[in-house]
Order: structure tokens, then sequence, then C-alpha cells
């Protein structure tokens, strides 16, 4: 008997030393990496290895994850032997918000029992609430006393009723959100991940290790406050991002970090392939049937741009290609609520600030703010809320690509300066000269200043530009004008003074053949 309990004993030994550990721990989010239209999350573990192999199983991981896009690193006397991602259909957010929900609809429904109860309760005291007469042996003192009863009893019960309705009411507005929240945000349905991580290590060790990879569904969008004090100061420009992200995990007090590169875009250089020309022959039709299926499986079988990976996207970040800006306050941003508005950087730029008037289209004069160098700024395009004088003017929008050193924002209407334009009779003519037709028309600008200051500003009118040879189109001139011949636009720089009135006339001819009649005239 001796004998074959330490044969068990030394059995029982044997395999406890190779057995495999399992440990479940939840990451510590450190740092993300906010890019336009996905994200890289940063997460850590720390613990304690024992000798020999232990499985790692490291919980709540984002349900978008990227399972290619996973690094693992670490410190400490061991060696990683695997890394397997699954997703944990036991951790789905959905079932924890289903469970929250018929926890809240239980209440909801003790509660209603209760207010049920009260209720049938004042029922049944105002159905023997009937009071006799004194004919019938009711004294006054008795009746006093019945009162106090009832006034007593129901007091009781309306309190107890109003108590039970408050608590119903925020217990109702809870599960209406938590629904709300069930049914708006896709990623909750979707089971978090889970990454197993088999590690080995010769002796008992410390180990910390860290976890990067790249989640779908997260991304920012740039929008700007624009504001001027006066058209002496600077523009103050504020450079916001509106984070988003429906990864199914909440990113609590991380370190953030915007990226404006777009790693979801290949970066694999096309192939031109040869374009052949021939002559359309119809007996050839099957045969070019042929070279076009083989040109598609030349295509199909053309090289394929390798997916981001972690490594590609941070290197990508470091280069001149892109501008990472690094959050110093730690953000909470929530899964599935909606942007979480995060101020990037304040810049004050120079500006150039003019009144200009376009009275073809307006009468008013408007106060606009040239931006100066405004492209050093690195800015993406995106809306721009406009703030003069401390009052919000409107919206305007900031393009990227625009090739201008300079970017033109509108203050608002300038009610100080009036314009009036109108057609001139004298310079209207039409006369025929053999096969051809002049039409001359006139016109003139009244601009009044009637502010107690003096003001410079840019008058804009414009001529008709020809597309066709046989259209000749002549400005017959104006003091001060300068023409753009490419687009017609007339411009007239003028100072007036405080109360001053300037009157600008202007005309053009424009000569096409008798039997044609133009568009647009």
């Amino acid at each position: 008997m001796k004998l074959l309990f330490s044969i068990a004993l030394l059995s029982s030994l044997h395999t406890f030393s190779f057995a495999q550990y399992q440990k479940n721990a939840t990451p510590n989010i450190e740092r993300v990496t906010v890019f336009l239209n996905q994200a890289q999350i940063e997460s850590s573990y720390a613990g304690n290895l024992t000798a020999g192999s232990t499985k790692i199983v490291l919980d709540n991981i984002a349900n978008t994850i990227d399972p290619n896009s996973i690094q693992v690193g670490g410190q400490g006397d061991f060696t990683l032997l695997g890394v397997k991602y699954k997703p944990n259909f036991l951790n789905a957010k959905a079932s924890v918000l289903k469970d929250s929900i018929d926890m809240v609809k239980s209440d909801i429904e003790n509660l209603d029992m209760l207010l049920n109860v009260a209720l049938n309760e004042e029922r049944m005291i105002m159905a023997n609430a009937s009071i006799k007469s004194e004919k019938d042996g009711v004294l006054p003192e008795d009746l006093k006393e019945m009162i106090e009863f009832f006034r007593t009893k129901l007091t009781e019960v309306g309190a107890r009723k109003l108590q039970i309705t408050r608590q119903i009411e925020p217990l109702k507005d809870k599960k209406a959100r938590l629904e709300k929240q069930l049914s708006q945000d896709p990623s909750l349905r979707m089971p978090l991940g889970q990454i197993e991580l088999s590690v080995s290590a010769v002796k008992n060790t410390n180990a910390k290790i860290s976890i990067t990879y790249i989640a779908r569904n997260a991304g920012w969008s740039p929008n700007y406050d624009i504001r001027v004090k006066d058209t002496n100061s600077p523009v103050n420009l504020t450079y916001k991002a509106s984070v988003y992200q429906n990864t199914g995990i909440d990113w609590k007090n991380v370190k953030l970090s915007l990226s404006t590169s777009n790693p979801s875009q290949s970066g694999q250089k096309p192939e031109v392939y040869p374009q052949y020309l021939s002559f359309y022959q119809p007996n050839m039709m099957r045969a070019m049937r042929k070279s076009e299926e083989g040109v598609a499986m030349a295509l199909e079988s053309a090289p394929i741009a390798d997916m981001a990976t972690a490594a590609n996207i941070v290197e990508m970040v470091e280069t001149s290609m892109s501008v990472n800006f690094q959050i110093q306050v730690p953000y909470n941003i929530l899964s599935g609520v909606g942007p979480e508005l995060v101020e990037v950087r304040n810049y004050t730029a120079n500006a150039a600030y003019n009144n200009i008037a376009a009275p073809k289209y307006d009468n008013a004069s408007f106060l606009t703010a040239d931006i100066l160098e405004w492209e050093k700024l690195k800015l993406l395009s995106g809306e721009a809320n406009v703030y003069f004088m401390e009052k919000f003017l409107g919206k305007t929008y900031i393009n990227e690509s625009s090739v201008d050193n300079k970017l033109t924002v509108s203050l608002g209407r300038d009610n100080g300066i009036n314009t009036k334009r109108e057609e001139l009779e004298k310079y209207k003519s039409r006369k025929t000269f053999g096969s051809n037709v002049k039409e001359s028309f006139g016109y003139k600008i009244t601009i009044k200043n009637t502010k107690n200051v003096a003001v410079d500003l840019i008058v804009e009118d414009q001529v008709p530009v020809s597309q066709d040879s046989d259209i000749e189109v002549s400005f017959d001139g104006s003091e001060g004008a300068t023409l753009d011949a490419a687009t017609g636009k007339l411009k007239w720089t003028i100072n007036l003074a405080p109360g001053a009135s300037k009157e600008i006339e202007f005309g053009y001819t424009v000569k096409y053949p008798k039997d044609k009649r133009i568009n647009n005239l």
C-alpha cells in the first residue's frame, strides 16, 4: 500500500511540474493614438510569473481590433512563446447592459406593486369614510376624532405614494437611457476580445508586458474657433478635435495623441500597365476579349499592399508626412456615447483686415480678415466658428488643399458703409456693323461712408469673359480700376473720409455675329 501511495505521489508531482498555469487579467490602457479613422491602443500588464509555462489571458480588448496588428513587448526573465486573439462571448457589453436593464426593470416593477398597494389602501380608507348624522348618534366629538383619523391615514398613504413615484421616475429615465445606448451603439452587440499570451519562465519572476494593437471605429475630425477682438488685433485660432470611438471599451484617464496620418490608405505605389491601341475589327472581338481577360488576370495577380501594422504606423507618424499632437492632459473617451471635444492648440496669426463690397450682388459692405501664411499652421480641412468682438458670426470652411498663402474669413456685414449699383442709360446701346452687332452696357456704383472715421474699401464688380473667338469683349475703362482678364473681375481700392461719398462708373462692349444669340449677356 505504501508503494502504491509513493508512485501516485510521484506521478502527481510529475504532472504538477509540467502543468500550465493560467492568469486572467485586464490590461491597463495607458496611451491611445487616434488617427483620422483608426486608433492605436497601448496597454500594459504587470504581475508575477511562476516557474514553468503560464497562459496569461488578457480581457477587455476592443471588439473592433485588427488581430494582425497585435504587438507584444515585455521586461522580465521570461520567454514569450505565442500570441493568440479570440472573441470572448461571455464578456459582451450588451449582456452587461441587458442585465442592468433587467435589474432596473425589476426595481420599477417592485415599486409599481408598492404603489398599487398604496392606491388600494387609499380606496379602502375612502370607502369607509361615510359619516352618519347626529340623528344616528354621532356626536361632534366623535366626528372630530374620525376626521383626525382619516387625515392621518390619508396623509400617510399620500406621502408613501409620493415617495414611490419619486423613486420610479429616475429609474424609468435610467432604463430609457440604457435602452437607447444599447440600440444606438452597434459595437456593444459585439463580444469583447481576449489576447492569450503563452509565456515560459525558468524561475519565479516579475513581468511587465506591453500590448499594442489597432482598433477600427475610432477617429477624429478637426474644427476651429476663429476669434478677432478688433481690426487692430491679430487673429486667435483655436484648433480643436472631435474625437469619437465605438470600440466597445472605455478609454479612461489615458494619454491621448492625435495623428493626421491615415493608416487605412494604401501605401503601395500603383502599377502602370501597358495601354495597347489597335483598330477596331469585328472578327477580332474574341481575341480582344482574351486580351482583356489576360489584363484582368494580371491585375488580380498584381501585388496587394500589406496590411498596416502598428510598427509601420508609428514610423509614419514620426515622419514629416504627418503631424502628431501629444495631448498633455489625460482624457476619458467613452465608447458609443458621442464625440468628445479635445482642445489641441491655440495659434495667434497676423491678419490683414479689409472692407469689401460687391454691389452687383449685395448693397452691404463686408469686413474680412486675411490670415497670412496660414499653411504654416498645418491645419486640416474642417469647419470653423467665426467670432468678432465676442459675437458669433457664423461658420466658414478651412480648405487645407488651397494653394493661396492667405485664408480669407468673412467677419460679417459692416452697416456703416452703404453701396448702390444702377444701370446707366447713356452707355446702353445696340448697333449693327456689317455682319456683327455691338452691344454696350454701363453702370454706376455709389458708395457712402456713414462712419465718423475714414475707411479703406475694396469694391468688386465684373465684365463678361468670352469663351469663343467670335465674341469680343472690350472694357471701356474706369479710373482706378484693375481688370483680371482671365476672370473679368474688376477691383477698385478707394479711401473714404468720414461721411464722404464716391461714385464709380464703368462700361463694356460686346461684339458678336448678328445671326447668333449669346447666353448670359
